[in-house]
């Protein structure tokens, strides 16, 4: 690992001892405001690796904790993989005790990780910085996730999905925010971020497995987007990022043409989605494409390993007149003509469960139990006093005590809806459209253990509380749910 500083003239640094905000700062506030991005009083778990991207990160939300009214605390997570990696987690804790800033480093063998889970180091490595962020969101009671993407990453990705296959949905750009994941650098490129570092005369770390022409990402960044600004346009990059993000508005259109298909055709029973192929057929296929997708979404939970092709299979499969046929997917998933009907399941998938109920005995001492498939979970009951930093993490809830009239754990059940808010008003949902909407596979809906109120759901855990039992000014007292030891659909 090469440690490079980068100088710039005396009057620019000059400038920054000043306290004045400059224009790289000024346009990341303004980017952080626009995508709502933080809220006062929010802690911001901040992936720190020491490199140019997150150092520019963290500088930047250092520089204007004050005008965010935020706190931090930085994450460097050392992966074991090069034997110099050490020197950057040396550089990322003097970085942070010298401002004052929170510092926790994680050790993790991830070369031991991907091999154990048959993973690329690159996928091993991703897997275990996020787990670590969301633990120390839990463990510090943090608001937000701040990860240091930039346009040129937007760029990348772009690029990198088109070549390898993707459509549409592979061409969309990388969100702003994500359920907690905030991303408040993808204002600004690569270029910016180092003349910022460098008017600060600040330093920063260059992993050298960076500069190595060897994974495709790095060949992208390294030789054709740097050969693309050179030979055809010095705006490449920017260009790029801005058709990402044409394509990302492109994508929820689409999306939500194909959603509103699938609530209208798709029918489930138990772990089997299915529809009529002449329903599919009568739309666009883009449409189809989506609706199909969709469908493996909801069984698997992911996309990402299903390409084009796969999802042409498919369309083939509902083209062809006939009997029956059959397509085998990624995660295990088998889809099916049966004459008129195409059919998604996963062979041999058990996702029966037994409807449970667990009342909740809540008291002023904090109380602990085991709920199915979530968890070990911490509950107690204190009087409100108008505390600012009520949680926001998806493991821990705050909720109205006074405002509910019995409380359990338990399974869906026909009739359940939410308070969702919208625009100001609270608008009910009915709770299976509501799991449809944010994507909970069709396996775990029956097994997922909800808090509960009569039929009005609470909280949905890692998905959504209900607006109906938000802590107010007028709350008395304070029903606190923590989630301390996550099972399978900890959230």
């Amino acid at each position: 690992m090469k440690r490079r500083h980068s100088y710039a003239l005396v009057w620019v640094c000059a400038f920054h001892i000043t306290g004045f905000m400059n224009g790289f700062e000024n346009k990341v506030l303004n980017f952080i405001k626009e995508q709502e991005m933080t809220k006062p009083g929010d802690m911001i778990v901040v992936g720190f690796s020491g490199g140019a991207d997150s150092t520019a990160l963290l500088t930047v939300l250092w520089e204007l904790r004050a005008i965010l009214k935020i706190s931090l605390t930085a994450v460097h997570v050392e992966h074991g993989i090069r034997q110099d990696s050490m020197a950057d987690a040396d550089f990322a804790g003097d970085f942070c005790r010298e401002r004052g800033i929170d510092f926790v480093l994680v050790r993790e063998d991830v070369p031991a990780i991907a091999a154990a889970e048959h993973l690329t180091e690159e996928e091993a490595g991703r897997k275990v910085r996020y787990s670590a962020f969301d633990r120390i969101v839990k463990e510090k009671g943090g608001s937000r996730i701040a990860v240091a993407h930039h346009e040129n990453d937007v760029a990348e990705t772009l690029l990198f999905n088109l070549i390898r296959g993707s459509s549409l949905h592979g061409g969309a750009s990388i969100r702003p925010v994500r359920d907690n994941i905030i991303r408040p650098l993808l204002c600004v490129s690569r270029k910016e971020i180092e003349e910022y570092l460098a008017g600060k005369c600040q330093s920063y770390c260059t992993d050298s497995t960076n500069l190595e022409n060897i994974h495709h990402r790095n060949i992208i960044r390294n030789r054709i987007l740097p050969l693309l600004e050179k030979e055809l346009n010095p705006r490449a990059t920017e260009h790029l990022a801005r058709a990402a993000e044409d394509f990302r508005q492109a994508d929820l259109f689409v999306q939500k043409a194909a959603d509103e298909v699938y609530d209208r055709i798709v029918s489930a029973d138990g772990g089997k989605l299915s529809f009529d192929r002449a329903e599919l057929l009568a739309r666009p296929e883009i449409i189809g494409r989506n609706l199909v997708l969709k469908c493996i979404e909801q069984l698997s939970g992911s996309v990402k390993d299903i390409s084009f092709a796969h999802i042409s299979s498919v369309l083939d499969l509902a083209k062809t007149d006939g009997g029956c046929g059959m397509v085998n997917l990624p995660y295990g998933i088998t889809a099916r003509r049966v004459y008129d009907r195409i059919e998604f399941y996963i062979p041999g998938k058990d996702i029966s469960a037994e409807p449970g109920e667990i009342p909740i005995e809540a008291g002023k001492e904090e109380t602990q139990i085991e709920i199915p498939v979530l968890g070990k979970v911490a509950i107690q009951v204190f009087p409100y006093k108008n505390q600012t930093n009520i949680p926001t993490d998806a493991y821990t809830k705050w909720f109205d005590y006074d405002r509910i009239h019995s409380v359990v754990f338990r399974t869906r059940r026909p009739g359940d809806v939410i308070a969702i808010e919208q625009g100001g008003e609270l608008r009910f949902k009915q709770l299976s459209k509501f799991m449809t909407d944010v994507k909970i596979p069709v396996y775990d809906r029956d097994r997922l253990y909800i808090l509960a109120d009569g039929d009005q759901v609470i909280w949905v855990p890692g998905y959504r509380m209900s607006g109906a039992y938000k802590v107010s000014k007028t709350t008395g007292n304070v029903l606190a749910v923590n989630v301390i030891d996550g099972g399978n659909l900890n959230g």
